[in-house]
C-alpha cells in the first residue's frame, strides 16, 4: 500500500511523497469532508517521521514506525478539535470513534493548542529525524488562533513541517495559505466511492453515497452536525419537491427548534445542481427519484435568474456554525428558495 489510504487519493499522494525530498515549513491538504484527507495527511505525516519511507509511504517497520503506530512518538504531534479527536481516537492508524451521546463538544482548535505548538517546536527534536505537527480543523481557528500559527509558519524549525488539514480552504486566511504548500484532495468518482461502501458491507451503497453526499467516509461519522436520519432528509426533499408552491407556513412549521444547518443545506445545494443539470438537458445525480417534480420547476424557468442563489447556499454552508438561530437560517433559505423559482417563472 502506498501513501494514498484510498484510491481516489492516489493523485495528491504523488504530490506530498515528492515533498519528502525536501520539505516545506508549511503545508496545507484541502478537500471536502469525508473523502479521507485527514487520513492521507496523517500517513504523510508518518513518512515525515519514518526513518525509511517506501514510496511516499511509511515502512511500517522501522524505530521510528514502531513508535508511531503505537502512539508513542515524541516527534509527531496531532493538534485536533475535541470533536475530531473523538472521531480519531488513534489518528496513526486509521481508526474511527464516536462523538459521545449527550456530550457537547467543541468544533474549534483552541488557542492554547495553537500556542503549544509553538513551545513543541521550541524544544530541540527528541529523535534524530524530522518533526511533523497535524492540525485539524485548520479552517475552524479564528483570527486570534490563526495570527499564532503565523508566528510559526513565518519561521518554522529546521526539521519541523507543520500539516494544516482543512475541509473549506475558503476559511483559511490568505497569510496562512500563503505560507503553505497547497495540496488538493477532490471526492471519489461514484464508482469508486460506492466500492468503498461496498467493502464495508453497507446496505444500498447506492442510495447511502447519494445521502452521504458522495463523500463515503461520512459512513463512519456518528456526530449529527454532519448527517441527517432518513425520515429528516425525506421530509426536506418534499419540501424542495413543492417548488414555488411551498408556503411561509409550512416552512415556518417545518423548523420549530435549532437542528444543524449544514446538512439541511447540503440537501439544497444537491437539489439545486440537479434542477440545474435538467434545465440544462441532463439527468439528474443525486436525487432521481424526484425527477417529476425537478421538470415541473424547470418548465418555463429562466436558468439566469437561479444562478445567484449558488452564492445564497455557499454562504449559508460557510456560516453553519454561527451562532446565530439555526431555525431562522434554514426558515429564510427555504422562503428565499420558493421566492427564488417564482421570480425565475415570471415573463
Amino acid at each position: 500500500m502506498g501513501l494514498a489510504p484510498y484510491p481516489w487519493l492516489e493523485r495528491p499522494a504523488e504530490v506530498l511523497a515528492k515533498m519528502l525530498n525536501k520539505l516545506p515549513g508549511g503545508i496545507l491538504i484541502y478537500g471536502p469532508r469525508g473523502c479521507g484527507v485527514f487520513e492521507l495527511a496523517s500517513r504523510f505525516a508518518a513518512a515525515v517521521v519514518c526513518q525509511h519511507p517506501v514510496d511516499g509511504a511509511p515502512c511500517g517497520i522501522c524505530e521510528e514506525c514502531k513508535l508511531i503506530f503505537s502512539g508513542n512518538h515524541p516527534d509527531l504531534r496531532y493538534v485536533l478539535s475535541e470533536t475530531e479527536a473523538a472521531l480519531h481516537p488513534e489518528p496513526w492508524n486509521g481508526k474511527f470513534g464516536e462523538i459521545p451521546k449527550g456530550k457537547s463538544l467543541s468544533k474549534q482548535i483552541l488557542i492554547e493548542q495553537v500556542r503549544g505548538i509553538g513551545e513543541y517546536l521550541s524544544v530541540t527534536a527528541h529523535r534524530a529525524g524530522h518533526r511533523a505537527v497535524v492540525i485539524y480543523p485548520a479552517d475552524s481557528m479564528s483570527g486570534d488562533q490563526s495570527s499564532a500559527l503565523l508566528k510559526t509558519l513565518e519561521e518554522p524549525p529546521e526539521g519541523a513541517v507543520l500539516i494544516l488539514v482543512a475541509d473549506d480552504i475558503n476559511s483559511i486566511l490568505p497569510t496562512i495559505r500563503s505560507r503553505c504548500q497547497l495540496v488538493r484532495c477532490t471526492p471519489p468518482t461514484r464508482e469508486q466511492g460506492i466500492a468503498y461502501l461496498k467493502s464495508q458491507k453497507v446496505r444500498n451503497p447506492e442510495g447511502e453515497l447519494t445521502r452521504l453526499s458522495g463523500r463515503p467516509l461520512l459512513i463512519h461519522e456518528a456526530d449529527p452536525n454532519l448527517t441527517l436520519d432518513k425520515k429528516d432528509e425525506a421530509k426536506y426533499l418534499e419540501m424542495l419537491a413543492l417548488g414555488s408552491a411551498l408556503s411561509s407556513v409550512q416552512v415556518l412549521s417545518a423548523f420549530q427548534k435549532d437542528i444543524p444547518v449544514g446538512p439541511v443545506v447540503s440537501i439544497m445545494q444537491r437539489w439545486y445542481w440537479d434542477l440545474m443539470a435538467v434545465l440544462s438537458g441532463a439527468e439528474p445525480r443525486y436525487f432521481p427519484e424526484h425527477f417529476e417534480a425537478y421538470k415541473r420547476q424547470v418548465h418555463g424557468t429562466d436558468f439566469q435568474k437561479l444562478v445567484p442563489f449558488n452564492q445564497t447556499l455557499m454562504q449559508a454552508n460557510r456560516s453553519k456554525d454561527h451562532p446565530l438561530s439555526k431555525r431562522l437560517v434554514l426558515q429564510d433559505l427555504f422562503i428565499t428558495w420558493a421566492k427564488t423559482l417564482a421570480d425565475a417563472r415570471k415573463n
